[in-house]
């Protein structure tokens, strides 16, 4: 068996998509970071956390639930999934605008350094994220996983785009940069959807409900996964004293560095969940296992050779990217990449549990391992090491219960089969 050969069907389609999209999105935060200075990119830095959060937590419930909605009917009937989805993908996203306009003041002072046009750019990325994961969820349930591609490659290059006209009128700014962040889910839509036929069947009614049904305990398990992805730069922060405004943006842009595997594994989540529902949904117990050890047999391979590399290059990695200013220690890099590999373990669990229709199990696992990391925030002094361990630990006891739940899942369905 080929090493790539554990991963997912769909799985590198995605991920030439995810290159191009990685690869645009670290050339605009190396120089979104050159351009603005440690102090001034530290409040674009937590408005593209904020959108880890968003995208992830809140609307990649929407896209799993319609992507699973559409697998579970083998990508025939999508017109009664998409109306039903887009009713509670538009309620979640008004909820959210309303949300964010009611916290403005917090959200400015306390996240945003006082950057007013954040705002503004804050509230096109909850519309766009909402919009752009209902389409990413049809297109993942159907099998359109070029189309699925040609998104994250619009919404990469178009990040680029943007950000080079907006340029012309207003070099330097801060909220040129939000602005463009915010404009490029839409131009990623219009990649994808641009050419696309017979996407859309009809087929028997759909209720909201049944997409809002699981959605609740989804979204509540989305909500603590993206806690545990995003909930790290954003306490440094918060934590960071009057004298540390440079190391919310030293800790984000290392992060991101870190986190590269996480950025790619979404192409294996885009592929795994429908497929994974469809041998549920044939009652395919054998294969599921089978593909589900493959999976974490690769995260195993690839996570050792990634620790590797960040225990002796990671800093070197940081400098070029984003300029010595931005450098953290061989440590700090070390620490973060654990956590990252960590992550790959439990989103593959997450995913085999959600197949299983075990949201419930999920959602506890993801929100008692955020419940440790105000735990454990408090133990020692330096800011990031206190961050990283908590992380760390807060990982660890989600991806422990994880398994768990997940073995257990398993060995009951197998024995008593829908």
């Amino acid at each position: 068996m080929k090493f790539l050969d554990r991963l997912p069907s769909g799985t590198t389609t995605v991920s030439s998509g995810l290159l191009i999209n990685g690869v645009s999105a670290y050339i605009f935060i190396s120089i979104a970071s050159r351009d603005l200075g440690a102090e001034m990119y530290t409040p674009l830095g937590m408005l593209w956390a904020l959108s880890f959060l968003l995208g992830p937590g809140i609307f990649h419930p929407l896209e799993q639930q319609t992507a699973r909605s559409i697998a579970s009917r083998f990508g025939s009937e999508t017109i009664p999934v998409v109306k039903a989805a887009s009713v509670v993908g538009g309620l979640v996203t008004l909820l959210i605008v309303v949300l964010a306009l009611c916290f403005n003041s917090w959200l400015i002072e306390n996240i945003f350094s006082g950057q007013r046009s954040l705002l503004a750019a804050i509230i096109i990325v909850i519309i766009g994220l909402g919009t752009a994961h209902l389409v990413k969820g049809v297109l993942a349930g159907t099998g359109r996983f070029k189309s699925y591609s040609k998104y994250l490659v619009g919404e990469g290059l178009g990040r680029l785009a943007a950000t080079a006209v907006l340029a012309l009128f207003a070099a330097g700014e801060v909220w040129m940069y939000g602005l463009a962040l915010g404009l490029s889910p839409f131009i990623g839509i219009s990649a994808a959807l641009i050419r696309e036929k017979d996407l859309i069947r009809d087929g028997p009614k759909v209720k909201a409900k049944e997409i809002s049904g699981a959605l609740g305990v989804l979204l509540l398990s989305s909500l603590a996964v993206a806690m545990v992805l995003n909930v790290s730069p954003l306490t440094v922060e918060l934590l960071a004293e009057s004298n540390q405004k440079e190391e919310p943006g030293k800790f984000f842009n290392a992060l991101l560095i870190a986190r590269i595997p996480l950025f790619f594994f979404q192409a294996i989540q885009a592929a795994l969940l429908p497929r994974l529902s469809q041998l549920v949904a044939s009652e395919e117990f054998r294969k599921f296992k089978h593909e589900t050890m493959r999976l974490l047999g690769f995260i195993s391979v690839f996570g050792v050779c990634f620790l590797a590399l960040m225990a002796f290059s990671g800093q070197w990695l940081t400098r070029l990217a984003f300029g010595s200013q931005y450098e953290i220690s061989r440590q700090d890099m070390f620490l973060l990449a654990v956590s990252s590999v960590g992550l790959m373990y439990a989103l593959s669990m997450t995913q085999g549990l959600l197949a299983l229709h075990r949201q419930g199990l999920s959602a506890t696992a993801w929100i008692v391992g955020i419940a440790t990391f105000p735990a454990t925030i408090f133990l020692g002094e330096d800011l990031f090491l206190r961050v990283e361990i908590a992380l760390i630990t807060t990982v660890f006891i989600t991806t422990s219960l994880l398994g768990f739940f997940l073995t257990k899942s398993y060995k009951t369905q197998k024995v008593n089969p829908t």
